[in-house]
């Protein structure tokens, strides 16, 4: 009974302490737990997620790396793994393939051997549906990106937008969905995979499109059952699954260069950038809403850098580099902003900072206008890695805030570059570290001239830039390439089989 007593307050603590974002506490309760043998692979996979919350990140891998060790079918602590080791700068093209490997070899190959047969109507150019999948119909930063595509499709293309969001989620962005699909918006939140799929393939969608990848409330057990004769992974998370869940990945020729494209498993389509963009505003949803360009900051103060990226992608890579920075520019800062710089992520982040911490500066989380506004502060904006910007990256473009960043190897250091270079910015994009931290310093200094054309120039170059002209176009175009292929195939199989 002691035992049993034991076990149950410290599940209501674990619970207590999770709910209100007390992670140290949290973290011990759940300690006690697992040396109590509660349910050992649940519970390391719970200590890996408070790891993570108090960014603790080579922590949480280790523990959910403990968790599938235990229960190698939990899809969860795999997902989350591979998402974790793609955002580490030590992780190695080697490791991020052999996670995606396991997740396959455990998870999705058990829904591929029960994939469903398709019923479609093999018509070449009839009106084609195409179904989202996507846990982020709430304001979220990558709904920014597909949205501008989802949201502008032509009457050649019926949409259907499947929400995985938890319903006490929604907001104001998800009954905006909700009103403008009617009843082809579909809450799939509470369908276990396998149900989604027969839901998609009743549905009859002739193409389905992943937005998630391995983030959170992604679906892509239920990709790997088939349930759509095409199936594309695009905008939200698109660094490909190691498997035949997918046929397409939607990309261009800097975010996935040849070298890059005979490592992944799926077909590489170009898009004229790797992600499209429409420009927000505070109420009429036009561009001339946001404020022109202000002066540059560092003509009237010392340099201001800004990081607008979430506290996950800033790294000891980042850190190390932008401290060559601050120690080269003893009166400029470096802003940080966004809505998980936890205590525990500012403190980490202030440490890593040593002798120049009193150089940086917190903001807190706002509205997105409000947050729009801050990067009128901003000289320059700072990319992180391996995990770059991407929608931020195109926010500091609207708002006339270039990006350096550093180009690496992995796809998911190069989606920054793919912009620079779209909007005519191929300058930002650097090779090497001591390149960023010469090219970063200089724009702010020596080369402000050069700075000050880019911030003239930014806006309006990215609304004439393909990302946000025809790239709806260029999306439908491939569609039915994709889909006339399909039904070509499927008349060639069955001339065959007569």
């Amino acid at each position: 009974m002691d035992a049993t007593a034991d076990l149950t307050g410290l599940l209501a603590e674990a619970q207590g302490y999770c709910d209100k974002g007390y992670w140290r506490e949290a973290r011990t309760a759940l300690g006690a737990l697992y040396a109590l043998g509660h349910r050992p692979a649940f519970t390391a996979q719970q200590i890996g997620d408070v790891e993570a919350a108090m960014s603790h990140y080579d922590e949480a891998i280790q523990w959910h790396q403990q968790a599938i060790a235990m229960e190698p079918r939990s899809y969860r602590s795999h997902e989350i793994l591979i998402f974790m080791q793609d955002a580490r700068a030590t992780t190695t093209e080697a490791q991020a393939t052999a996670a995606r490997h396991s997740w396959w070899q455990h998870c999705g190959s058990v829904a591929y051997g029960l994939r469903l047969p398709h019923q479609n109507t093999p018509h070449p150019y009839k009106r084609l549906r195409v179904g989202y999948v996507t846990g982020d119909v709430n304001f979220h930063s990558s709904a920014i990106a597909w949205t501008a595509v989802v949201a502008r499709h032509s009457d050649q293309i019926e949409t259907c937008l499947y929400s995985t969001l938890e319903r006490h989620r929604y907001d104001n962005r998800t009954r905006l969905w909700q009103e403008a699909l009617g009843h082809h918006f579909v809450d799939v939140s509470e369908q276990i995979p396998h149900q989604l799929a027969l839901t998609i393939q009743q549905d009859k969608v002739d193409i389905l499109v992943d937005l998630s990848g391995f983030t959170n409330n992604n679906r892509l057990i239920t990709f790997a059952y088939r349930p759509a004769p095409i199936q594309i992974q695009a905008w939200g998370y698109v660094l490909g699954t190691q498997s035949p869940t997918f046929d397409v990945l939607f990309a261009d020729p800097i975010v996935a260069p040849p070298a890059i494209r005979a490592r992944v498993t799926e077909r590489v389509i170009d898009m004229p950038c790797i992600l499209p963009y429409h420009p927000p505003s505070k109420a009429t949803g036009k561009a001339e809403d946001l404020p022109e360009p202000t002066p540059l900051p560092c003509l009237m103060q010392g340099p201001t850098f800004c990081v607008f990226q979430r506290a996950m992608k800033v790294t000891d890579a980042c850190i190390r580099v932008w401290r060559r920075i601050l120690d080269a520019l003893p009166t400029a800062r470096i802003l940080f902003k966004g809505g998980d710089y936890t205590p525990s992520a500012r403190t980490w982040i202030a440490d890593q900072f040593g002798s120049t911490r009193n150089q940086i500066v917190f903001d807190f989380n706002t509205s997105h206008s409000d947050h729009m506004l801050w990067y009128q502060d901003a000289d320059l904006a700072l990319d992180p890695w391996p995990q770059t910007g991407g929608v931020s990256t195109l926010e500091a473009c609207m708002m006339h805030v270039p990006t350096v960043t550093l180009l690496g190897e992995r796809m998911i250091q190069r989606a920054s570059a793919s912009i620079m270079t779209t909007v005519g910015f191929p300058d930002c994009i650097t090779t090497t570290e001591d390149e960023y931290v010469q090219r970063a310093v200089a724009l702010v200094t020596t080369n402000r001239d050069e700075l000050a054309a880019m911030r003239a120039t930014a806006r309006r170059n990215l609304l004439a830039s393909p990302i946000c002209v025809g790239y709806v176009e260029a999306v439908e175009r491939a569609y039915r390439t994709l889909w006339q292929e399909w039904c070509h195939m499927q008349r060639m199989t069955k001339t065959k089989v007569m």
